[in-house]
């Protein structure tokens, strides 16, 4: 199928939010986290034990028309080029970016999102370093949607730089306690590549814990896909929850090449005490040399 230009449709809809007057000022909202980590490795990890700042601030604005996410994350102690530590380089390790920002009219969103719709029924746990590499997608982030219902989403994304679309589709309901969601993707490609993907998640009620888990299957430039992932969470008691998930990448990562040691998983303990949320992690690599043990404490804002 031949590849569907999108910069008609986003000129056309440009106009029509040009013409209309239903604006207005909102104040940004800040929100973010700060606290510390520590970060320790495995012996024969290539990885060395390191502390690393936990601040981050989003900026988040809704005119009502336009909606926007500024992201600052990062440490006020960067490396500069030639690999030493400073104070306050720019050009160092914190960054500064444009998470995302499209307009709304009604049903219709469109511009630069954080993310794909594809992703919004792979159901996860709340576990802390969320290693979520299963979760491959065909990197479109900017797009068109169209919110048929608050449980479907259609859409026409894209990857910036590119000109070859994706029709994508998202639905999800709740039933009996059980939130159900399905998502497709089909990438419309000039070279008869096969590119198409399928996810199905399943969030449960169990006990006093909450189930959660996705698979996705398809392929992408002709490499079969088999991604999924299954979660639990559990608040034992107002101040501690715990939370352990899995996740796995099996199908191939080139025609031909079958996907090896790609299985990750992760326990979690989080004890919050006033303000501040204390919590130790272990994420289990299947590849060699990768375990990493992760305790820190953080503040929401």
């Amino acid at each position: 199928m031949k590849a569907i230009k999108l910069a008609s449709v986003f000129a056309v809809t440009a106009v029509a939010v040009a013409v209309s007057s239903a604006t207005f000022a909102a104040e940004p909202v800040f929100k973010g986290t700060a606290g510390l980590e520590y970060q320790s490795f495995e012996e024969d990890s290539t990885s060395s034990d390191q502390a690393t700042s936990r601040g981050e601030v989003n900026i988040i604005g809704d005119t009502g028309v336009v909606y926007f996410d500024l992201d600052m994350e990062g440490s006020t102690a960067k490396t500069n080029s030639s690999g030493a530590t400073v104070r306050n380089d720019t050009n160092g390790n914190t960054s500064f970016s444009l998470d995302e920002i499209y307009v709304k009219q009604g049903a219709v969103h469109f511009g630069d999102f954080d993310g794909t719709i594809l992703d919004s029924v792979a159901y996860s746990a709340g576990v802390e370093q969320d290693e979520d590499v299963a979760k491959a997608d065909f990197g479109d982030d900017l797009g068109i949607r169209y919110m048929v219902s608050d449980e479907l989403t259609v859409a026409l994304e894209i990857t910036e730089g590119t000109n070859v679309g994706t029709l994508a589709v998202a639905y999800s309901t709740e039933v009996s306690g059980l939130t159900l969601g399905v998502s497709a993707g089909y990438k419309m490609s000039d070279d008869n590549l096969d590119d198409q993907l399928l996810t199905v998640g399943i969030k449960a009620p169990l006990g006093m814990a909450t189930f959660s888990s996705f698979a996705r299957v398809g392929s992408i430039a002709d490499a079969d896909i088999m991604h999924y992932g299954v979660g639990l969470d559990l608040p034992v008691t107002e101040q501690l929850t715990l939370a352990a998930q899995y996740y796995t990448k099996d199908g191939e990562s080139a025609v031909g090449t079958d996907e090896v040691d790609q299985g990750i998983a992760e326990v979690t303990a989080y004890y919050a005490v006033g303000d501040v949320k204390y919590y130790a992690s272990y994420v289990d690599f299947e590849a060699d040399g990768s375990d990493t043990s992760v305790v820190g404490a953080k503040v929401s804002f």
